[in-house]
C-alpha cells in the first residue's frame, strides 16, 4: 500500500542498541502502545507489531488504524525508529458514508458534489488527525527510547529556567 492509505515516520535515535537493551526497548514500545489500548501486539527481532484497538470509544488512538509496526533499523551510522501506520479502512468507510449522503442529496434535488465534500471532510479531516496523533506518538517512543538508552539530558546551564524572564531588549 502506498501514500495516503500507508504513512511512515522516522525517527533518528542518539543511543546505540545493542542485544543487552534490544529486548528492554522493545518492551518499552509495546507497553507504551498497550497503554494506549492497542490491540494484538507482538514484539519480535527489531519489531513491534499491532491490529487496530481494544477500545471502540472516540478518542481511542488506534480506533481509526487498521495495523501498524515499529521498526528499529541502522542506517547511515545511526539507529532509526520507523511507524508505519495502515489506514485502509478508514477511507472504504468514509467513502462508503459519502456515496449514501450523496445519492441522498441527489434525490432530494442537492448538487451532487455535496457526496464528494462529505468524503472531504469525513476522510480528510479524520486522515489528518490521525497523521499527527500518530507522528506525536512516533516522537515520544524516539524520546523515551533515547532516555532509557542515554539516560535524562541534561540540558546546558544557559537554557535552564532560573525562574526570572529573560529580556530580549
Amino acid at each position: 500500500m502506498a501514500f495516503p492509505f500507508t504513512v511512515n515516520f522516522n525517527r533518528r535515535l542518539k543511543g546505540t542498541i545493542i542485544p543487552d537493551n534490544q529486548q528492554m526497548l522493545l518492551r518499552y514500545i509495546k507497553d507504551y502502545i498497550l497503554a494506549d489500548k492497542a490491540d494484538n501486539v507482538i514484539a519480535e527481532d527489531l519489531h513491534v507489531t499491532y491490529k487496530g484497538s481494544t477500545s471502540y470509544w472516540n478518542g481511542s488512538l488506534y480506533r481509526g488504524i487498521d495495523d501498524g509496526i515499529f521498526n528499529l533499523f541502522y542506517k547511515n551510522d545511526n539507529w532509526w525508529l520507523s511507524y508505519r501506520i495502515n489506514m485502509r479502512k478508514l477511507f472504504i468507510a468514509t467513502s462508503i458514508m459519502s456515496t449514501v449522503i450523496g445519492v441522498f442529496a441527489v434525490l432530494s434535488g442537492d448538487p451532487w458534489w455535496i457526496g464528494l465534500a462529505a468524503f472531504s471532510w469525513l476522510c480528510g479531516g479524520n486522515w489528518i488527525i490521525n497523521v499527527v496523533r500518530h507522528e506525536v506518538v512516533a516522537t515520544n517512543i524516539a524520546a523515551g527510547i533515547d532516555v532509557l538508552i542515554c539516560g535524562k539530558i541534561e540540558l546546558p546551564e544557559e537554557d535552564k529556567m532560573t525562574g526570572k524572564l529573560k529580556s530580549w531588549f
